[in-house]
């Protein structure tokens, strides 16, 4: 018999005793529990054990996942960052050509829902608005494009600087193609199965992060698009504890990342969480529902027109506030002496609290109840209204905290000042918590009133208050455009001069490798895997004098 073993656990040939069943159990336990118990994992929160998890995962060996090699290299990458004060700051890719090109300069790489919503392969290449629709395979095909084309690259560099030898290879500039991919989620598209599902995808296709908001499965909306819908803080957390469930299954370390999209957001799917109740708006006077105003106006077959000036008119007799504001209008109006005094106490006693709670105390304050009511200006689709805003953004992401890894406020305009005040509201209660920002391309910049040194020291200014991860979202998309539309129009009227002048020059002058076009897509390191096992012929190599990129 062969004494040979193998370096990888092998499956059993028989089934085990019940002894060996519950030694080998006993042991994956331990094993979660130190895996739990990592210092990588202090700040978070399971709320599940590590029992719990193995006995989830089946007989089969729990082997790390490529990705969770990548996930922990992102992990060191943004601990370095927070303990210098610096960004990691990327852009969004769309293909492996910007990948490759980004790979020497810049640490991560970034893939956008949005992009693969408008520009990529979905379900049946139906392409649009980042509205969430596609189906969920959609943005970890790109994750698994972008890694599968990483680990080619990777491979034919090394192969190349084995290649060269010694001398020639320590004055050629290492490329590190392994940069980790950080990856929308967006806000799961569906329940907690596909929540889960959707993560180990992410997992498997090579993704070392993702993000995951707080939005309406079929209510989502780019994060700078109106009529987003809020779902209840807990309902997030639910999606937040069952994708980190889904990574223990995988023994991954894969980044959580939580966003909020608060900051701007007017609409709420339920009011089953009390954390919410102080942002919610309602009416102070008795009305018919709004929403049977707009049902029956569309029963008589009233126009769009009609149904939209009837709703205008309904909010214009019945101003939206919150409840906090009715408290504060009431007491206005009121006999109480010390107003100012019964403000501050009534903020105090309700801060938390449930509207039903906050309604006893504004009855103890005035000695009678305040009419106000969320449901009546509902809209159709049987939303809540919101006031949005950064300190309704705080109170979600301090629930969201302990369970992810990193915190994401997604803003209506780029904002230094509200990005202190938020990342020094959090690490009031989470002093180490790392924050996302999203520098769009959806915000004019230049519009802003930043100077040109203020515009560069953005970046560098937001990595000091924690802000460890910052991305150009679309950068790859906006490039693309950019780039194709000045050579489309020069082409039309300089033929052959506007390529060599916009493309093969530059491409030359800025050491762009994608000017030898087959070396870049492997061609030569392919070749040379062939030669090896044909024994070196070269009378069908793909690279060779007849090649017309010899000529560079």
């Amino acid at each position: 018999m062969s004494s040979f073993k193998f370096s990888t656990p092998t499956l059993p040939l028989t089934p085990p005793s019940a002894e060996e069943e519950t030694a080998a159990f006993e042991a994956r336990v331990a094993d979660m529990e130190a895996f739990f118990n990592h210092p990588r994992f202090a700040s978070l929160k399971r709320p599940y054990t590590a029992a719990q998890v193995a006995s989830k995962q089946g007989s089969f060996p729990i082997l790390p996942l490529p990705s969770t090699l990548l996930a922990n290299k992102l992990y060191s990458l943004f601990e370095k960052a927070h303990e210098e004060g610096k960004p990691v700051h990327t852009m969004g890719a769309i293909d492996p050509v910007q990948m490759t090109q980004m790979a020497p300069h810049q640490e991560v790489v970034y893939v956008s829902g949005w992009a693969a919503s408008s520009v990529l392969t979905t379900g049946n290449n139906e392409v649009g608005p980042d509205l969430g629709d596609y189906p969920y395979t959609t943005v970890p095909n790109q994750v698994h494009r972008l890694f599968r084309a990483q680990q080619l690259h990777d491979k034919k560099h090394y192969d190349e600087r084995w290649t060269i030898g010694a001398e020639a290879r320590a004055k050629v500039p290492y490329i590190d193609y392994l940069r980790p991919i950080i990856a929308d989620a967006d806000m799961g598209h569906g329940g907690q199965s596909t929540v889960m599902k959707l993560t180990k995808l992410f997992a498997e296709s090579g993704a070392s992060a993702i993000h995951l908001e707080d939005q309406l499965v079929g209510g989502k909306k780019c994060g700078h698009l109106a009529g987003k819908v809020l779902v209840p803080a807990s309902a997030h957390v639910a999606r937040l504890i069952a994708a980190r469930f889904q990574l223990d299954l995988l023994k991954s370390t894969m980044l959580l990342i939580a966003r909020t999209d608060a900051e701007s957001a007017k609409l709420l799917s339920s009011t089953v969480d009390t954390l919410d109740h102080e942002f919610i708006r309602g009416i102070c006077t008795p009305d018919r529902a709004l929403a049977e105003v707009i049902a029956e106006a569309e029963a008589e077959g009233k126009s769009g027109a009609e149904i939209d000036t009837l709703e205008a008119d309904w909010l214009a007799r019945n101003p939206l506030c919150t409840f906090n504001e009715a408290f504060e209008h009431a007491l206005q109006k009121s006999s109480v002496a010390d107003k100012e005094g019964a403000l501050k106490a009534y903020l105090e006693a309700v801060h938390g609290k449930s509207n039903a709670d906050a309604r006893d105390v504004a009855k103890d304050i005035l000695g009678e109840s305040i009419f106000w009511d969320w449901d009546l200006p509902k809209t159709r689709e049987g939303y809540y209204h919101y006031t949005g805003g950064v300190e309704a953004a705080i109170r979600r992401e301090l629930a969201f905290a302990p369970y992810a890894d990193m915190i994401w406020l997604e803003t209506k305009l780029p904002d230094l000042e509200q990005a202190r005040y938020f990342s020094r509201k959090i690490r009031e209660k989470y002093p180490g918590k790392w924050f996302v920002y999203n520098l769009s391309p959806s915000f004019n910049w230049a519009a802003q009133g930043f100077s040109d040194q203020d515009l560069k020291n953005f970046v560098w200014d937001l990595g000091k208050e924690g802000f460890v991860l910052q991305l150009v979202s679309l950068a790859g998309l906006h490039l693309n455009a950019v780039a194709a539309a000045e050579l489309a129009q020069q082409y039309k009227t300089d033929g052959m001069l506007a390529y060599v002048n916009l493309v093969q020059k530059k491409e030359k002058e800025i050491g762009c490798d994608v000017l030898t076009h087959q070396k870049w897509s492997g061609a030569n390191y392919i070749d040379r895997i062939l030669t090896t096992i044909s024994a070196g012929s070269s009378s069908t190599s793909a690279v060779g004098k007849d090649s017309t990129e010899n000529s560079f």
